[in-house]
C-alpha cells in the first residue's frame, strides 16, 4: 500500500506580501505584531516578507507573472530579500534572472 503523498504549496512571496499588507491596511489586524500573532509566525518574519514590496516596481510586476501558488519553489522570499536594499542597477540582475525563468 502506498503512503499518502504530501502535496506542498509554494506561495509566491510577492502575493504573500501584498496579502499581508492588505490585512493590515483593511484593519483586519492592528499592526505587524497582530498579524504575526494571528498567523502564528514571528513579527520579524512578517517584516521580512513585507519588505519585499520595496523592490523595484518592474521586478514586482515580473514576479506577479509567476502567479500564485507556484508550481515549484523557483522564487523564495530569502532569494528576493538579497535585492531589497540594492540599487536599481543591481536589481536589474534579478530582473534578468527572472526573465530566464519565464
Amino acid at each position: 500500500m502506498k503512503a499518502n503523498k504530501i502535496v506542498r504549496i509554494y506561495r509566491n512571496p510577492i502575493y504573500l506580501a501584498k496579502e499581508y499588507k492588505q490585512m493590515i491596511d483593511n484593519r483586519q489586524v492592528k499592526n505587524q505584531s497582530g498579524l504575526a500573532r494571528k498567523l502564528g509566525i514571528s513579527r520579524v518574519r512578517i517584516h521580512q516578507i513585507l519588505n519585499l514590496l520595496k523592490l523595484d516596481s518592474l521586478i514586482i510586476q515580473e514576479l506577479e507573472k509567476f502567479s500564485d501558488p507556484l508550481k515549484s519553489r523557483i522564487i523564495t522570499e530569502r532569494m528576493l530579500r538579497l535585492y531589497v536594499n540594492k540599487s536599481q542597477q543591481e536589481q536589474q540582475y534579478l530582473l534578468n534572472f527572472l526573465n530566464t525563468l519565464v
